[in-house]
């Protein structure tokens, strides 16, 4: 393993894209060494036909090739990866399944909603270890919304946790951009979650919607990770931001504001799930951040140290 320590991998196989993050544990600490993920949208047509389309799975195959050569270069000895929404609810998930794992050469663990949502807030907490925290990850067929207290010094911590069926790629493909309509559905979503105890007073956004945000505020086409990991974002800039998104075409946003066209198409669903988050929950401020549910699923099978 040499002076760097054992090399350990997780990998995402989300409704809208696919990543993987690789770390070297060296100690109690896992130091990143690379990680990268694409657009693989295997939610698309999931709602009109019940099944991952041949194009998403192609694009998921490919991807899963260059992984492959990626995770092998870098002597990962320990590998872990999972599926959430459009696995969880495709009917031919069995199919997919093997065609990846025959690729990968690693098998995909399907996550229940609330495990996904687990994972992902011990992802983030590597980046946010103190006090209360709240955290929404807005994916392509669900969203995870998570809130934590101040975690204890010994054993697991407590979280709450609502996974629900509201996605920004099934939102838009029932709904299109139609306002209104898409704020319903999202509440609608939110309605059986009550959260209770002291809430943070900011909701840490994860994934495309918080990046997408974050590049629109401070008007940079080409964001840093730093420049999107803390930056804080309040509900009237918020209305301000969704409003101008509103205005532009799926181009238009990619040409004007730089958004990815993959994500360009589903910002007004996105929002509309934020939005709805922040009033159910009472919360005037979001905070993004790169860290996702691929760095829970890193801290998973990281050795344990005495």
């Amino acid at each position: 393993m040499g002076s760097r320590g054992m090399v350990i991998a997780g990998a995402d196989f989300g409704s809208n894209k696919t990543g993987y993050i690789v770390a070297a544990c060296v100690g109690r600490e896992l130091r990143p060494l690379e990680r990268e993920s694409r657009f693989t949208r295997l939610a698309e047509g999931l709602h009109e036909s019940g099944r991952i389309n041949g194009e998403a799975v192609v694009r998921t195959l490919l991807w899963c090739e260059e992984m492959r050569k990626r995770l092998k270069r870098h002597g990962v000895r320990r590998f872990r990866a999972v599926g959430t929404e459009a696995l969880r609810r495709a009917s031919n998930r069995q199919e997919v399944l093997g065609l990846i794992e025959d690729v990968l050469g690693w098998p995909v663990e399907i996550l229940p909603g609330a495990e996904e949502g687990r994972l992902t807030f011990r992802g983030v907490r590597l980046g946010y270890p103190n006090g209360p925290l709240a955290i929404i990850d807005v994916g392509g067929g669900s969203t995870e919304i998570c809130i934590g207290g101040d975690p204890p010094a010994r054993g697991d911590e407590k979280i709450r946790v609502l996974s629900t069926k509201a996605g920004a790629v099934v939102l838009t493909e029932r709904h299109g951009e139609e306002w209104d309509a898409l704020l319903r559905a999202a509440r609608a979503e939110l309605r059986r979650f009550a959260p209770k105890g002291e809430l943070p007073g900011l909701l840490t956004v994860l994934g495309g919607t918080g990046a997408n945000l974050t590049m629109m505020d401070l008007g940079e086409h080409d964001l840093r990770d730093d420049h999107i990991e803390g930056h804080v974002i309040e509900r009237k800039r918020l209305q301000q931001l969704r409003k101008r998104t509103a205005a532009m075409s799926p181009k238009q946003r990619t040409v004007k504001l730089g958004l990815p066209p993959q994500r360009a198409d589903i910002q007004m669903a996105g929002l509309a799930i934020l939005e709805a988050a922040l009033d159910h929950l009472g919360i005037r401020a979001v905070r993004t951040s790169r860290y996702a549910l691929r760095h829970g699923v890193l801290r998973s099978i990281a050795p344990r140290r005495r």
